[in-house]
């Protein structure tokens, strides 16, 4: 099943949009641009002890580009998810 954006109705797609200066990334839709959230930040995810050894590798690999494509910020949503239900925290 298809998720419609938010913004424009359309076709939802994730992007990600890095700042050259900050090296910040932010999650967008792709579709019409429309400003989602900053994107999760592998480094930070890393310091989650309730990761499996597969998620740990996956995260060690990625923290270190400069981008991301729209599938790994959904596997990086996805790890950000169990990371706080771990800890208790409701999804923002």
């Amino acid at each position: 099943m298809r998720e419609n954006c938010q913004f424009c109705n359309g076709e939802f797609r994730l992007n990600v949009v890095a700042c050259r200066r900050t090296r910040t990334k932010y999650l967008r839709a792709g579709c019409c641009d429309g400003a989602l959230r900053p994107c999760p930040e592998p480094a930070e995810l890393l310091r989650s002890a309730k990761l499996t050894q597969d998620e740990r590798d996956y995260l060690q690999r990625i923290a270190k580009l400069d981008w991301f494509s729209g599938r790994v910020a959904t596997v990086l949503l996805r790890i950000e998810a169990k990371v706080k239900a771990s800890m208790g925290v409701a999804n923002a």
